[in-house]
């Protein structure tokens, strides 16, 4: 289902939340633009720019639809169906090191050490304790080579272990927690809600935060589009950043609207997601924050050489 401005008015005021009843700019008027992102919190700057006419009054009649992944969205950005999409840098990186002409024009969640992109974790009574303790072991990633995985073998690696000695099994987040318990996996690294809901509720361990070894600050997902757009329409670009930084800065200093917007599209309780804290996110592109993913992506061999962040970024004046 599309989220429209509609949708997401009436689940801010189902949670409670002041909306806006400033009159919205003719639909006729704008340019229709279609964006989309996993159900994931760090797209809440995003719904509440739309419920908030920030994108009408930069010209913009854009549109949400939820889709799985990341990688379901470049390829709908790759085909035309979406003019923006949010993913995780990987899939990305991957898909431009074989010419597919993408480009990142905003960063969206930022991982630091106070607030980590998710935990890794371990079953309840689990023996490891160290990254030696997990060589040979069994580690989940959503896919065999996602972002997670990668990030606990780069995370072995820096603390005695040896991240390539793990053997990688695909596990989506939904049934990580199971896996563990029922010993089908040793490993995996989990993120809100389900980090939130297993600790909370004392289904797995700790382990450390693994996103320590990419250093204190990188983009784990970012906003994306074509160089095509970029060159053919360079002003819908402009004012979709410029929409989205507009709304970021909101969101940084309204966490509770950013919440109650996440409603329809997450199909969650409002109370529970200020419970479980939302992905703080970034306003400015920088390329040294998108780095760490390009060259974990060339340590564990998924890219054949490595390249500077700025090539895969696109600031508009």
């Amino acid at each position: 289902m599309t989220i429209t401005r509609a949708t997401l008015l009436a689940g801010m005021a189902a949670a409670g939340t002041a909306i806006a009843v400033d009159e919205p700019v003719r639909a006729a008027d704008l340019i229709p633009v279609r964006a989309a992102s996993a159900f994931q919190d760090d797209v809440g700057p995003l719904l509440w720019g739309v419920a908030e006419g920030v994108f009408a009054r930069q010209g913009l009649d854009l549109r949400v639809d939820p889709v799985n992944s990341g990688v379901v969205a470049a390829a709908a950005v790759a085909g035309g169906a979406l003019q923006f999409a949010k993913s995780g840098p990987i899939s990305l990186v991957t898909g431009h090191s074989r010419g597919v002409p993408f480009t990142i024009v905003a960063p969206s969640r930022i991982s630091t050490p106070q607030h980590p992109v998710g935990k890794l974790l371990v079953r309840n009574g689990s023996p490891l304790r160290t990254a030696k303790d997990c060589n040979g072991k069994i580690v989940a990633g959503s896919a065999l080579a996602d972002f997670n995985a990668l990030v606990a073998m780069a995370w072995m690696d820096a603390n005695g272990g040896d991240g390539k000695s793990v053997k990688l099994v695909e596990v989506p987040q939904s049934a990580l927690i199971a896996a563990l318990r029922e010993g089908r996996i040793d490993l995996g690294t989990a993120q809100n809600p389900v980090l939130y809901d297993a600790l909370a509720e004392h289904q797995a361990q700790e382990l450390c935060n693994p996103f320590e070894a990419l250093g204190n600050r990188y983009i784990a997902s970012c906003w994306f589009t074509t160089k095509d757009l970029v060159a053919k329409a360079p002003d819908v670009v402009r004012k979709f950043v410029t929409g989205l930084k507009e709304s970021t800065r909101y969101a940084l200093a309204h966490p509770a609207d950013i919440a109650a917007v996440l409603v329809p599209f997450l199909h969650d309780d409002a109370v529970r997601l200020r419970k479980m804290g939302l992905a703080p996110v970034g306003i400015d592109l920088v390329a040294k924050e998108l780095q760490p993913s390009i060259d974990v992506a060339f340590k564990y061999g998924l890219i054949a050489k490595t390249f500077d962040a700025a090539e895969l970024i696109t600031i508009l004046s």
